[in-house]
C-alpha cells in the first residue's frame, strides 16, 4: 500500500518557441496566419510570453497542481519518469488557445501523463502576451516537461 511521496515532482521547463520559418518580411516576426482564429500566430517574437510572476512562479504552479496519474500508482510504478512536448497560443488577451501534447489533437490517444499535462495547461491563468515590435501578439509557446516521482511504500 502507498503510504508517502518521498520525491516530489522535479519539471524541466525551457522556453523553446518554435524557430520554424514563417512569413519573415524585413524586421517582422516570423508568423503564419491561423484560418481558426483568424489572425497572424507568431512563432518567433522578440518578447516571449510569461507566466504570469514569471518562471518561478510558473514551477510553483506545476508543483501544486500536478497529480501523478493514479493509473501509474495502480500499475506499482512508484520510481516514474515522463516526459511530454506541450504546444498552445498565448492570445493577444494572454488567453491559452489551443493546447496540445505532442502534437495530438485527438485526446482519446493521450497517455494519463499526457491527459495530466493538458489538465494542467488548461488550469494556467492568463498570461503576459509575446510581443513583436512593440505590440502584443498572439505566440506559439513550445515546452517540455519533464516529471520524476519516486513513491516509497511500506508492507
Amino acid at each position: 500500500m502507498l503510504t508517502k511521496l518521498t520525491g516530489l515532482f522535479f519539471m524541466l521547463f525551457c522556453m523553446t518557441t518554435d524557430r520554424s520559418s514563417g512569413n519573415d518580411h524585413g524586421n517582422d516576426c516570423p508568423h503564419y496566419y491561423s484560418q481558426s482564429l483568424k489572425k497572424n500566430v507568431y512563432t518567433t517574437v522578440e518578447i516571449e510570453p510569461e507566466f504570469p510572476g514569471g518562471a518561478a512562479a510558473y514551477q510553483r504552479f506545476l508543483n501544486r497542481n500536478l497529480r501523478v496519474p493514479q493509473e501509474t500508482i495502480d500499475e506499482g510504478e512508484y520510481n516514474w519518469a515522463a516526459m511530454s512536448h506541450m504546444k498552445f497560443i498565448i492570445n493577444t488577451d494572454g488567453q491559452i488557445i489551443n493546447p496540445v501534447v505532442h502534437n495530438k489533437t485527438d485526446t482519446t490517444q493521450l497517455t494519463a501523463f499526457e491527459k495530466e499535462v493538458l489538465r494542467i495547461i488548461r488550469l494556467m491563468p492568463k498570461w503576459k502576451p509575446g510581443m513583436c515590435q512593440g505590440k502584443e501578439v498572439a505566440a506559439e509557446v513550445n515546452r517540455p516537461m519533464v516529471i520524476c516521482i519516486m513513491l516509497e511504500t511500506e508492507e
